[in-house]
């Protein structure tokens, strides 16, 4: 059975954009254990296009992808797909244009693999995944898909994780829906699914169970960690219920008052994971000494 190409934009790392602005504009980047399987993925930022049938670029925050950066119109531009599964692009009657390999886009143009769109300032590429050679890791490597909206939650667990030997993909989703049409395609493209979820639960929002359920009923041995932000514990009776709901655990967010003295909850954190994954524990010292400078910079 042929896979369906999966769409998505291609933002390099030497982007005039912070990792901040690219991060919040919905983009994640891969990790330095994905980088390692040269030559892809290629180091930079990526959103996959899936769960809608349109989306909207530009400054203003109600727009799909959203940048914060002033050669950007407040609605620039609009890439939608078709019943047949083509993806177009055109402009919105910006101020400074929008354009694909370096032609000014005067209507709406059909994107094919590997076109250069230009939007202000801001270059990136539009791909199908299935065009490109396949992400195989190496048997034993591990692979967590995670969901945090909070870039510090984010890069915390990103940074620990990935000093473990894990591979992170760092998705940027709005919604269940969405996280359920990113695992189907991933299930439809890729070599494998990832070993492990972990999701913010309030991306889940009304009912982060409801996908609890349905993932368990799709993907039965996939493990779901959902992670609270804003909680500092975790009652015996809310984690009963999310374990009866399909969630495999149930944690506190990392504290971001006070990063540096935290050192012991967050180790418990990622530990519970590393578990989960039947990897080696992350120890107390190595975060205290290695990742000094990291908490440092994220309590700032």
């Amino acid at each position: 059975m042929s896979s369906v190409p999966k769409p998505q934009l291609f933002i390099p790392a030497n982007s005039p954009l912070s990792h901040q602005e690219l991060t919040d504009g919905g983009f994640w980047t891969p990790s330095v254990s994905m980088v390692r399987f040269a030559p892809y993925p290629p180091q930079g930022y990526y959103q996959t296009l899936v769960g809608k049938s349109f989306w909207s670029l530009g400054r203003d925050q109600s727009c799909a992808i959203t940048f914060d950066d002033a050669t950007l119109s407040r609605q620039h531009a609009l890439i939608f797909s078709t019943p047949l599964q083509e993806y177009y692009f055109t402009d919105l009657g910006s101020l400074n244009g929008s354009f694909i390999n370096e032609q000014r886009v005067l209507h709406p143009t059909c994107l094919q693999h590997g076109d250069q769109l230009k939007l202000g300032r801001l270059s990136m590429e539009f791909q199908f995944s299935s065009a490109l050679e396949p992400f195989r890791p190496k048997t034993t490597q591990k692979i967590v898909l995670m969901i945090q909206p909070s870039a510090t939650q984010g890069k915390l667990w990103q940074e620990l994780l990935i000093y473990q030997g894990i591979t992170v993909i760092w998705e940027k989703l709005d919604s269940s829906d969405d996280l359920s049409a990113c695992l189907d395609s991933y299930a439809l493209n890729e070599s494998r699914l990832p070993d492990l979820l972990l999701i913010e639960a309030e991306t889940l929002e009304p009912n982060p169970y409801e996908f609890c359920r349905w993932c368990q009923e799709a993907y039965p041995s996939l493990k779901i960690v959902l992670t609270c932000r804003g909680r500092t514990e975790v009652l015996p009776s809310e984690l009963k219920w999310a374990k009866a709901q399909g969630a495999t655990d149930l944690l506190p967010a990392f504290r971001e008052d006070n990063m540096l003295t935290r050192v012991v909850d967050m180790v418990a954190h990622v530990n519970v994971v590393l578990k989960l994954l039947d990897s080696q524990e992350l120890q107390q010292a190595t975060v205290a000494t290695d990742f000094f400078s990291l908490l440092k910079d994220l309590k700032n």
